[in-house]
């Protein structure tokens, strides 16, 4: 599959899945620890923060938020959306920033990004999200983007997606370069080795620790592979799970399996993060694990997983590359 073929296989994906995307459950659990966590990590970002309620707080703080979604570190969930905005409990960045920006490759994920903010009174001009792609490396500065409103942030945010990028220190970079001087870059993403399968309860089995996630790449993290291979490793794949894991009760199957498919790297260890941040020219580069691991199910799969989350800044002052 080539790199544009996955670009539009993700926007396809994710335009098909957004309307029942955080509907389980244990998404709205995932969304709430995650929450919490970094909520408890303000300070960790390194930058500052609006309406935090200390003498320190920004009057603006302006917020990219990268394959965005329907806006879990950005925005209200559906669950809050009759809630005030400082009330909410499970928004991550939302009530300590002024203005959002938003990009995602799908169509239908941006739809209903823009409707809820709508729904929850917040208006255009402070929070929005747009379809767009800032790594075809084909086209590196698209004219849409290459205005003021695009540029300068204080933090970048990009939830649950780096497994999707090609190639990561290309995206971190780009990233970088929407960033005022000083300003940080936070993701989140699987830690390698940090699953646990459950039972059908729903508990981990003790003793189970390791790599359970659908797919399992050998390549070079960061560069090109071998897409007719990884293609064909999908397919295959694919074939033999959907006939052993099959969920007759789960509608939106078929969606999920095809986001798996549309799986890079399905986990980081911190140390490769660290590096692929660092080679992009972040500082003050931080990479950790989420206090306790999550309970998720794919398509049949029960797992525990442990997330990690990242952090960078830009460089207050960059040496020229030329």
């Amino acid at each position: 599959m080539s790199l544009a073929l996955l670009i539009v296989a993700n926007a396809n994906t994710y335009s098909h899945i957004a309307d029942a995307y955080d509907e389980k459950p244990w998404f709205a659990k995932v969304n709430q620890l995650v929450t919490d966590d970094l909520r408890d990590r303000l300070d960790w970002v390194g930058i500052p923060f609006a309406n935090t309620g200390s003498s320190s707080d920004a009057k603006e703080v302006r917020l990219l938020d990268y394959a965005c979604g329907t806006g879990l570190l950005s925005r209200v969930s559906p669950h809050t959306l009759a809630m005030p905005l400082q009330s909410s409990q499970d928004q991550v960045y939302a009530p300590y920033v002024t203005i959002t920006r938003g990009i995602d490759l799908s169509p239908n994920m941006v739809a209903t990004f823009n409707a809820r903010a709508r729904v929850a009174g917040l208006p255009e001009d402070t929070i929005n999200a747009v379809v767009g792609d800032l790594f075809d490396k084909a086209n590196p500065s698209p004219p849409e983007f290459d205005v003021p409103e695009w540029k300068d942030f204080d933090l970048a945010t990009v939830g649950f997606a780096f497994h999707h990028f090609e190639d990561v220190v290309h995206a971190a970079k780009s990233l970088k370069e929407r960033l005022r001087p000083g300003g940080a870059i936070v993701i989140n993403d699987f830690l390698e080795g940090g699953d646990m399968k459950a039972d059908e309860n729903g508990d981990p089995i003790p003793g189970t620790e390791g790599n359970h996630a659908a797919h399992h790449h050998q390549h070079e993290h960061g560069s090109d592979h071998d897409h007719k291979a990884h293609e064909h490793h999908h397919q295959h794949h694919h074939s033999h799970h959907h006939d052993t894991k099959k969920d007759q009760d789960d509608p939106t199957l078929q969606v999920r399996e095809e986001m798996n498919a549309s799986i890079v790297t399905p986990h980081f260890t911190l140390e490769h993060v660290r590096n692929f941040f660092t080679e992009a020219g972040l500082v003050d580069v931080d990479v950790v694990k989420m206090k306790e691991r999550v309970y998720m199910e794919f398509a049949g799969t029960r797992l525990w997983r442990t997330i990690l989350f990242a952090k960078g800044r830009r460089p207050l002052e960059e040496k020229s590359e030329l």
